[in-house]
């Protein structure tokens, strides 16, 4: 092929490609706009089911706690007397040598818990977290039965807890 062969193969090249049409252009932005806009909402959907998912186990746990701390106090004592605001009552836990052994349950308003204190020594643990009010654990003793109502409030969940604990008769 002689040099002007070339040359006109090389033109004619450059005229078939010239750039997108506006009208493909649009079209693939609406489709990018699309992708992302799926891809955003599912990445805010995770989020959310994660954060739900997470206050709901941590709810779980907070009861779960206090179901293990109140069962084994209740097991134990002899006896449980109610008290005012903010104390809702205090376990007594015969020794097997020495004096009794005084457990209170209260409720704590600066950190939302429901907190437990071995009288004796001041020691104290938080036995449930995320209590709202004090109006949200009741404990309620007839005889040797106690009833403990718990609500744990998180993230906009709250979940529930109610026991029947049987104390020791002596």
């Amino acid at each position: 092929m002689t040099h002007t062969c070339w040359r006109r193969l090389r033109d004619q090249g450059l005229r078939d490609e010239s750039g997108a049409t506006l009208v493909e252009l649009i079209a693939a932005l609406a489709i990018a706009v699309f992708v992302l806009a799926f891809v955003g909402t599912a990445v805010v959907q995770f989020f959310r089911l994660t954060n739900w998912g997470t206050d709901r186990m941590v709810l779980t746990s907070n009861l779960q706690t206090a179901q293990v701390w109140l069962g084994r106090d209740a097991i134990q004592a002899s006896s449980f007397v109610a008290a005012s605001s903010p104390v809702y009552g205090v376990f007594t836990l015969p020794a097997s040598s020495g004096p009794a052994r005084h457990v209170r349950y209260s409720f704590d308003p600066v950190d939302h818990t429901l907190v437990r204190t071995e009288v004796e020594t001041s020691q104290t643990r938080v036995v449930a977290r995320d209590i709202a009010s004090q109006g949200d654990v009741s404990f309620t003793a007839s005889g040797s039965m106690l009833t403990v109502g718990l609500t744990a409030t998180r993230g906009g969940q709250s979940d529930s807890l109610d026991l029947e604990l049987f104390m020791r008769v002596p």
